[in-house]
């Protein structure tokens, strides 16, 4: 007999309590599910409690059956780059947030006398060592052209080898970062989200740098806008490979966005948004395979997708399939797809064909 969580409340002064007989409800898709203790890791020590407005569900043994709880506020956290959600948050909203993106918002039980949440740890990877690492940091936290990167998820991705920044402009501003991981022949990852000027990847790129640019693959006339050979690889922010989901010619410009990014010769990922229930239905699953074998693509970043759930399952009506479950869909991935890794982190030139340390249980 599996234990299940205990459920987790606060009071209005941010008092957190378990209870001592109600026992935690997620959800997934639309449907609450009481979780098992097999889905649970221990809270990662990075993370701090929040509360939200609202009154949670509660799974009362005694009445076998799920039940709303007024008699505190949902407690939940959000997770580090690295692990990923696999269960939501499952209350009822109060009328003060409205079209709040609280899917990504892990929740939080309480077992075996500590913080639990539903979640895999995807990758932990650390390129920069600790004294390194507090030496940038410094840095970054004393400049004020740089203090864009001191957000903890910054500082994480930093640790990881990789600098995200909104701006080709934004370059020249992280060159102290840049200089000191090439004199210590540390290779790193530059994401890039926007890209004005390729001169100002030109300017910073050394045998230590891979440059990565995100982009949407619905936004043909970007990509064909930014192809250059001072960029490495693009990854391609995705909600869905199906279809369906899509709109008009959005699908089509989605096939021709990848058509061209193999066609250069790019070394080419997927930044997976996903969201219990949708990201792990059937549906989703068979076009998602599809489409990774037709492209042949060999690297799945997962992110959390953050939208007000109960809208987007309003307009997208995924709950008529079966839902595998997120830690199911990934094993059925590795097993159906062996040339295909899973991670969190962009990889650096000689890291793309790394096999994943993603390991499921």
């Amino acid at each position: 007999m599996y234990n299940i969580p205990n459920l987790i409340t606060a009071d209005k002064n941010g008092n957190v309590y378990d209870h001592p007989y109600l026992k935690s409800v997620f959800k997934t898709g639309i449907f609450n599910i009481v979780p098992y203790e097999l889905e649970m890791i221990p809270m990662p020590e990075k993370c701090t409690l929040k509360i939200i407005n609202g009154i949670p569900y509660a799974y009362d043994q005694n009445q076998a059956k799920i039940v709303d709880y007024s008699g505190g506020l949902p407690v939940y956290t959000e997770l580090p780059p690295g692990y990923l959600r696999t269960l939501m948050l499952s209350f009822i909203k109060q009328s003060n947030i409205p079209n709040t993106p609280y899917s990504h918002f892990t929740p939080v039980g309480w077992m075996y006398e500590k913080f639990v949440v539903p979640a895999i740890k995807i990758e932990g990877k650390q390129k920069i060592e600790p004294k390194l690492f507090e030496r940038l940091k410094s840095i970054i936290q004393n400049d004020s052209k740089i203090k864009f990167l001191s957000k903890k998820s910054s500082l994480d991705f930093l640790q990881a080898g990789e600098i995200v920044i909104n701006s080709s402009k934004d370059l020249t501003l992280i060159k102290p970062i840049l200089d000191i991981l090439n004199s210590n022949s540390i290779p790193h990852v530059i994401t890039l989200k926007h890209i004005q000027d390729h001169n100002d990847i030109k300017k910073i790129k050394t045998e230590f740098t891979t440059i990565n640019a995100i982009i949407s693959p619905t936004t043909l006339d970007v990509l064909k806008r930014i192809l250059s050979n001072e960029i490495d690889s693009l990854t391609f922010d995705i909600d869905s490979l199906n279809p369906d989901f899509y709109q008009n010619n959005e699908f089509d410009n989605i096939i021709k966005s990848f058509e061209i990014s193999v066609k250069n010769g790019f070394f080419t990922s997927i930044n997976l948004n996903t969201l219990p229930g949708f990201t792990d239905s059937t549906n989703e699953f068979d076009k998602l395979v599809e489409f990774l074998k037709t492209f042949k693509i060999t690297y799945i970043k997962l992110r959390h997708m953050e939208v007000d759930t109960d809208l987007f399952f309003e307009k997208n009506k995924s709950s008529k399939t079966e839902i595998l479950g997120l830690k199911n869909m990934l094993k059925y991935i590795k097993k159906k797809l062996k040339g295909v890794k899973i991670g969190y982190f962009s990889r650096t030139k000689d890291e793309y064909y790394l096999p994943s340390t993603l390991k499921i249980k």
